[in-house]
């Protein structure tokens, strides 16, 4: 099955929203991009991956340093780049990415504030992957080899990375419901349960454009 969609998923820490993400991309036969996105800005700022990878989702801090108002203004911003918190300038540089991704065509795109970004996108569907705390360390503690104490830590704290990171960028709009076109529960309907949800939802819409 084919989609004329770009689908930007958003996702709670072990909720399984990467996973989820690049099956759908296989089921729909276009492509996925995740980690992938840090490599693309590292090649086109010219910095270090490893000093990226570090960064990445991850919100300047506001007591240090001052950047433009707004994402509009990000994205004009290409001539200031070098006097930006390293954080801010890889944000810039994911949105130039992900705006020329979408503009190629149909993707599945994880994180980076896709979802605000692409909002303007006409043929833009944003998910948001939750699910509750018991499942997510369940996850966690057998991918990690770790306890669910441990589990629960991490997910306490990426949780608040992420969102903090989204609230930075794209002005506090992280896991409210009302800020994506489909939420989905994936410790009720399993990863692939959630990735046939989705997939049937991204069907409907494509019948409407």
């Amino acid at each position: 099955m084919g989609t004329q969609m770009v689908v930007s998923i958003s996702r709670q820490f072990g909720s399984g929203g990467r996973v989820i993400g690049k099956i759908l991309a296989e089921h729909l036969g276009i492509p996925f991009y995740d980690s992938a996105l840090i490599t693309m800005a590292a090649e086109k700022s010219g910095m270090s991956r490893q000093v990226l990878e570090n960064l990445d989702e991850k919100a300047a801090n506001r007591f240090l340093y001052t950047i433009p108002t707004g994402i509009s203004t990000l994205g004009h911003a290409s001539t200031a780049i070098y006097n930006m918190p390293l954080s801010d300038t890889l944000f810039l540089t994911q949105y130039e990415i992900i705006k020329q991704l979408a503009q190629e065509g149909p993707c599945v795109i994880v994180g980076r504030c896709s979802d605000y970004i692409l909002k303007e996108h006409p043929k833009h569907v944003s998910i948001f992957i939750q699910a509750d705390e018991g499942f997510r360390a369940n996850r966690i503690a057998d991918y990690e080899h770790i306890t669910k104490e441990e589990a629960l830590s991490r997910i306490a704290k990426y949780d608040k990375e992420r969102k903090k990171y989204h609230d930075y960028y794209a002005a506090g709009t992280w896991g409210n419901a009302a800020f994506y076109d489909l939420t989905v529960n994936s410790g009720r309907l399993g990863l692939d349960g959630s990735v046939e949800l989705i997939e049937h939802f991204i069907k409907m819409l494509d019948s409407l454009v």
